[in-house]
């Protein structure tokens, strides 16, 4: 497991509050099982979409996204080690979903890349309406840089970007 061997790193969430050092994975984390991830809509995909390796904030170095689960309660979150220039990578948390209340320990979402390029979305994570009609009169993003397409296997998707402006990933919806 590549994760468990991973130098040490700054842990922070989304708002970029520090929450502590840990060596090697990120604390309370880790990778899925096999069975945690056999939902047969994962099956077109190597990694069964809990993996992603792209340059997310256009440094020209690979970071990576990962689907973790919780070590006890069957919690999972999307993390993202992004590289950083001078302090070196930090482990980030873009969303987190308690324990499933159907008490499954499977993976409940799924994550891919997106190449840069034109996107239509729907809106902002934080708006308080959302246009999910035809993409022609969606609202459209122009992203130089890969972004992580967070979805619900045959449902729901949101896309994660990096915003240089923002210094942080912000969140737009593509489907509800």
């Amino acid at each position: 497991m590549r994760f468990a061997r991973d130098a040490a790193v700054s842990l922070h969430d989304q708002r970029g509050k520090d929450i502590g050092w840990r060596r090697r994975s990120a604390r309370g984390w880790r990778l899925p099982t096999d069975k945690e991830s056999s939902d047969p809509a994962r099956e077109d995909s190597r990694s069964r979409y809990t993996e992603v390796r792209a340059d997310f904030n256009g440094d020209g170095v690979e970071d990576l996204g990962r689907m973790l689960k919780t070590r006890t309660g069957g919690g999972e979150a999307l993390w993202v080690r992004l590289s950083q220039a001078r302090q070196g990578p930090a482990w980030i948390k873009l969303d987190e979903i308690p324990r499933s209340e159907r008490g499954s320990a499977d993976l409940i979402m799924a994550i891919d890349t997106v190449k840069p390029g034109l996107i239509a979305y729907a809106c902002f994570d934080t708006a308080p309406d959302c246009n999910f009609g035809a993409d022609a009169q969606r609202p459209k993003l122009r992203l130089a840089d890969a972004s992580l397409l967070y979805f619900r296997p045959e449902s729901a998707a949101s896309l994660f970007f990096w915003s240089n402006k923002h210094r942080k990933f912000m969140r737009v919806w593509l489907s509800d």
